[in-house]
């Protein structure tokens, strides 16, 4: 009788007899036969020995039939049936186990929660696109002025439309405006941007509601509009969409509210936007200024951002040479929107990720762990299934289904602990994080786990599925297998064990380093006392303070009435506070060499009460403060801080000498140097000053300023005395932005300080994970060794050797571990150095005592086995086999 595959020889619609010979024929039915004997079916072999045999027509024509059709669907459903019948073992074997089936799942799930909610925050902040229409081709432009950034000057703006070749248009806005609303009951203070015509238009961006703000609305002689913020529309006027031509009374001014942006649309945080037209009369819109204005172009298709900024350069030469006054030394330079919106918080987030990276690591190794250890109880049940006829192939499926089905479960767990963070992340708000709103687990997040739940059940469960593969049944099912294969399993045990201590330590360096600088930025001298001071702005509307005397009776008024308030301790009125400065100027000394065009040092500027200084405690070095006879008419004299005396009058006393804001060549605007003052971290707290100078109020303009109070009393009791203070002077002026020092210093810390907390939390994982598989591995080598341990304890050994030897073991896994983990560190410093400040990125002090706590670590877990070894009763140790 012919076998059953040989029907299938004869090729339909083809007489294949025709194209081969005799022997082509032997040999074909000879692949066939060894395909079935390996358990492929008849049609299946037939189709791969002519693939084979290079009849790929053939095979392809076979695997279109209606026949493989139907086999394929045979093999899926099979498949799908071994699949169940191994999830249903699989849970059967597991819930057997529940100890072990919960510490594995609970450390996936902190491995893949850590992984997946470090995930969801770089998704939301930077692998969602920006908004708006084609963000790829948007591109954040800004003056440069001696390698600085500098805002770009509305004048020169002007001439980038109309000379630039790279860009579709390009566009400006102000977004640290703000606005003194009144006539819809307490006046208030709302933050505002001024923006070109053409902005909404270069940002493809439209109204939620009525329209924005065009070119036509951008001119002088234009009416007065507004649009309007969706929070700001939301919260103030509850979405009340008949604020739509209704006028909104700012700083004097009568505006009509034409629209509503929409909510994904937010310009830095602002309420209201105005077009910038109405503003550019002022002088502070002059060629020479550069009034806080940032630029916003639209790349042509076929344009790179090189070559566009390229061509912004060239417009900026000519500049030069046009305008040798104005735009001295001024160049130009740009880079993509998402880089400016979400450049400065790229390195953390790159950290946090690897950190992450290295959690769900240690996890992998440490249910590995658990499973090999598990695989070595389960080989005499494996060795009998395969005894029965069960193939290694599913052996090894078997294992690899179970591992899978775990890390499955720890997905879902891990999700989870990854909502609860990204939960607890964005109730902090933490203002170092940009697009926090859309920073959340949603659908990507989910796949993102499930993908790595998947491979991570592979990981793992591939070395013991490999291991239960390769089982001797026969050895297995006589109970003599575990001395023969202990000592290799209880190397790869170790092996990962060390694995996991290298990477505990590479996670503890850094998250210590990162300690560390948090530390020394946190003790940094900032050249003031913040304890106990409070912060407000008030702006005086320009349209009811014309003239400087009118500002400075005012504020005068104000200080009056708010050193008068029960409690204050002392008060004063600044441009600037020391913790930041919106004014940067150049500036010459008299009988120093002319700095060449462009050159000048740019110093921070302030113009200040006389009790400024007395208010925040900034000591004077030299000379005197300003005082009350700084007046109008007066001398005018200006005080510098101490690194702009070291700078520029090295080994002189500074004390009567001169300085300028602009030009040394101008005659006018010498003021007399009458002071030295500390420096303040006015730049940020990890850079240098760049220098300060002090101008007093009394003979400068001034209808924006800082209300600085040193009061003990309670935040609230004060705002609330201040706002009646202010109110008595001009009702219609609200108290804004009301803020301790304290709070505006952590505010500089904050963001060190949230990657530091991430980090320490994961180092915290790291280290726990690691020390469970510490303990694992030498409990497991004790209960493998127990006959070992009680022949050693027969013949005379001591409990203290016992303890000893056991310890040793632990002691030299974890120093191995330690010494890969301390050269890893090493290797990934310059990861991390951009980061930290203070302190090196290879400090010694930081790798001895990481070092030292992960050996304390080792004997602290292998405590406990060294003890149940020290126990053992030699005889039934003995008699055990």
């Amino acid at each position: 009788m012919r076998a059953p595959w040989r029907r299938y020889l004869r090729f339909w619609g083809n007489d294949l007899d025709a194209d081969v010979d005799d022997e082509f024929r032997f040999h074909l039915e000879t692949e066939i036969e060894d395909l079935v004997a390996r358990g492929m079916s008849p049609a299946t072999a037939r189709a791969e020995a002519l693939r084979r045999f290079g009849h790929v027509d053939a095979y392809r024509q076979y695997c279109r039939s209606a026949d493989a059709r139907r086999l394929g669907r045979q093999r899926r459903t099979e498949n799908i049936s071994v699949l169940i019948q191994d999830l249903r073992f699989a849970a059967r074997s597991l819930r057997r186990q529940p100890a072990f089936a919960a510490i594995a799942v609970l450390t996936i799930g902190l491995g893949i929660g850590a992984t997946a909610g470090i995930f969801s925050v770089v998704n939301g902040v930077l692998l969602k696109p920006l908004p708006y229409p084609e963000p790829d081709r948007l591109v954040t432009l800004w003056e440069t002025l001696k390698d600085d950034r500098i805002a770009v000057s509305y004048q020169d703006y002007l001439d980038w439309r109309r000379r630039q070749r790279g860009f579709e248009d390009v566009a400006v806005y102000n977004a640290f405006q703000a606005f003194n609303m009144t006539g819809r009951g307490t006046a208030e203070r709302v933050r505002g941007a001024l923006v070109s015509g053409n902005l909404f238009r270069v940002l493809g961006a439209r109204a939620e509601l009525g329209r924005l703000i065009t070119e036509s609305d951008d001119r002088p002689d234009a009416p007065r509009v507004a649009v309007l913020s969706d929070g700001f529309f939301q919260t103030r006027f509850g979405g009340n969409r008949s604020i739509i031509g209704n006028p909104l009374t700012l700083d004097g001014g009568t505006y009509t509210v034409i629209g509503v942006l929409p909510p994904e649309v937010r310009i830095p945080g602002r309420d209201v936007v105005l077009p910038i037209e109405l503003f550019a009369h002022t002088g502070a819109y002059t060629r020479e200024n550069h009034p806080s204005l940032i630029g916003l172009g639209r790349l042509k298709p076929s344009v790179s951002l090189e070559r566009a900024r390229a061509d912004l350069q060239r417009v900026s030469a000519e500049l030069r040479v046009e305008f040798p006054k104005g735009s001295a030394g001024i160049g130009s330079d740009g880079e993509p929107l998402m880089d400016m919106v979400v450049g400065h918080i790229k390195p953390a987030l790159r950290m946090l990720v690897i950190a992450a990276g290295l959690v769900l690591l240690v996890a992998c190794v440490n249910v590995a762990n658990l499973m090999l250890a598990r695989a070595a109880t389960r080989e005499r049940e494996l060795a009998v299934r395969m005894a029965l006829g069960a193939s290694r192939g599913r052996a090894v499926r078997q294992v690899l289904t179970e591992s899978v089905a775990l890390a499955l479960a720890g997905g879902l767990l891990g999700v989870t602990i990854a909502y609860l963070g990204v939960k607890f992340i964005v109730s902090l708000k933490p203002t170092s994080l940009p697009r926090l709103s859309d920073v959340a687990v949603d659908r990507n997040v989910l796949l993102f786990a499930t993908v790595v739940s998947a491979v991570t059940g592979v990981l793992f469960g591939l070395a013991p599925a490999l291991r239960a593969g390769r089982s001797r049944s026969v050895a297995a099912l006589r109970g003599s297998d575990r001395s023969a294969s202990a000592m290799p399993r209880q190397r790869v045990r170790a092996m990962l064990t060390v694995a996991e201590v290298a990477l505990a330590v590479v996670l503890l360096a850094d998250a210590s380093l990162l300690i560390r600088s948090f530390a020394a930025l946190a003790a940094v001298d900032l050249g003031f006392d913040p304890a106990h001071v409070v912060v407000s702005l008030v702006q005086l509307p320009e349209a009811r303070y014309a003239t400087a005397e009118q500002s400075r009776a005012s504020f005068d008024q104000l200080l009056e009435k708010v050193r008068a308030i029960p409690g204050v301790e002392s008060a004063a009125v600044g441009t600037d506070q020391p913790l930041g400065s919106n004014w940067q100027t150049g500036v010459s000394f008299e009988g120093l060499p002319a700095f060449a065009p462009g050159q000048a040092p740019l110093l921070n500027a302030a113009v200040v009460d006389p009790s400024y200084f007395e208010t925040l405690r900034i000591p004077v070095l030299a000379g005197r403060a300003l005082s009350s006879d700084d007046r109008a008419g007066q001398t005018p004299v200006v005080v510098i801080s101490e690194s702009v005396a070291k700078k520029y009058f090295p080994g002189a006393n500074p004390i009567g000498r001169r300085m300028k804001q602009g030009q040394a060549a101008d005659t006018n605007g010498w003021r007399t140097i009458v002071g030295v003052v500390k420096d303040t971290r006015t730049d940020g707290l990890t850079e240098g000053s760049r220098g300060n100078f002090y101008m007093p109020r009394a003979q400068e303009e001034m209808r924006r300023g800082l209300l600085v109070v040193r009061s003990a009393l309670p935040v609230a009791q004060l705002t609330v005395s201040l706002r009646a203070a202010l109110a008595d002077v001009d009702k219609d002026v609200p108290l804004a932005l009301t803020q301790t020092m304290d709070a505006a210093v952590d505010e500089l810390l904050e963001q060190p300080k949230f990657s530091m907390s991430l980090l320490a939390i994961f180092a915290v994982v790291a280290l726990a994970l690691a020390s469970v598989g510490i303990y694992g591995v030498v409990s497991y080598g004790v209960t493998q060794r127990t006959r070992e341990i009680g022949v050693r304890m027969a013949i005379g050994a001591e409990r203290r050797s016992v303890i000893r030897l056991v310890l040793g073991e632990a002691l030299t896994m974890a120093m191995i571990g330690v010494a890969i983990g301390i050269a890893l560190a090493l290797l990934s410093a310059k990861a991390i150095a951009a980061m930290l400040y203070g302190v090196g990125p290879r400090d010694p002090a930081v790798l001895v005592g990481v070092s030292a706590f992960l050996l304390v670590v080792a004997l602290a877990a292998a405590l406990a086995p060294a003890l149940r070894a020290a126990r053992i009763d030699p005889m039934r140790a003995i008699r055990m086999d």
